[in-house]
């Protein structure tokens, strides 16, 4: 696994292919699908963890299912955390769900994720840093809501038609935003 620090400072993301074990890669998928369309019914509703309402990606995920916590803490995954954040001291901030199930009226405008985090002028003068590492659980192409990341290097925004399996990395200061699933299959 040839994992490019360089290629992801500048771009501010990148795209692994291929890096998730198969035995995680489907119990992920199967959990993560599973949780969206059980707490689907809750839309609107009060929770303990993070903004405090259920609402379409599904916060603090690792709280509603221990599976996919042991998916995010797996020793796989503390072999590629490092090489991004340059340290070995690392922390699980808020885990996440995202799944767009056929045809559900789910988008992500464009955003960065530490515009959401307790300290965003922190993050963006670079107190800290967070990364988000997607999972890709399965294909995805523009028609199911693929990710599109603004690319730090050239300004365009670069379409990100994943398979299941690879693992996208965005930092937290770098937009990106995601359409519509107008497919008959889950988006994971």
């Amino acid at each position: 696994m040839k994992l490019n620090n360089k290629l992801f400072k500048k771009q501010g993301y990148i795209h692994i292919e291929d890096v998730i074990p198969t035995q995680l890669l489907k119990l992920a998928r199967r959990e993560a699908i599973n949780l969206k369309r059980n707490k689907v019914s809750e839309l609107g509703k009060d929770r303990e963890w993070g903004t405090g309402t259920y609402w379409r990606g599904i916060e603090m995920a690792s709280k509603l299912n221990e599976n996919l916590m042991m998916c995010y803490i797996n020793p796989f995954m503390q072999q590629i955390v490092p090489v991004f954040l340059e340290t070995q001291n690392l922390w699980l901030f808020n885990d996440q769900v995202v799944v767009k199930l056929p045809n559900e009226d789910f988008i992500f405008p464009e955003h960065h994720d530490n515009q959401y985090g307790p300290d965003p002028e922190g993050a963006l003068n670079g107190d800290f840093q967070t990364i988000n590492f997607m999972w890709v659980l399965t294909n995805c192409s523009k028609e199911s809501g693929a990710l599109e990341i603004k690319n730090n290097k050239t300004g365009e925004w670069d379409l990100i038609e994943a398979k299941a399996g690879d693992m996208i990395a965005v930092d937290g200061n770098t937009l990106h935003r995601s359409g519509k699933n107008t497919t008959d299959k889950p988006r994971a």
